[in-house]
């Protein structure tokens, strides 16, 4: 697997804010080359090796440097220190 890339904080806090309202929320992402959609309600943010994941309701898990966008807003950039 290539190396984690932090994600933006403020994407961060994007993700943050709908696992807590529970808001369903259409996410596009990378997975094996393709661009895929989900729509679901991001259940939690969690950390596995130093990657972080969004677990949605369905049981998908997406890396966040995956996630190309959430309800039509870019995930450009960067939070690395």
């Amino acid at each position: 697997m290539d190396q984690y890339k932090p994600v933006d904080c403020g994407f961060y806090d994007r993700l943050e804010a709908a696992a807590t309202l529970k808001k369903t929320v259409e996410i596009s992402y990378l997975s094996e080359g393709q661009t895929l959609t989900a729509t679901a309600v991001i259940k939690d943010l969690k950390s596995v090796d130093g990657a972080e994941f969004a677990v949605l309701s369905d049981g998908t898990l997406i890396r966040l440097d995956r996630i190309l966008s959430v309800d039509g807003n870019s995930s450009a950039g960067s939070c690395a220190l």
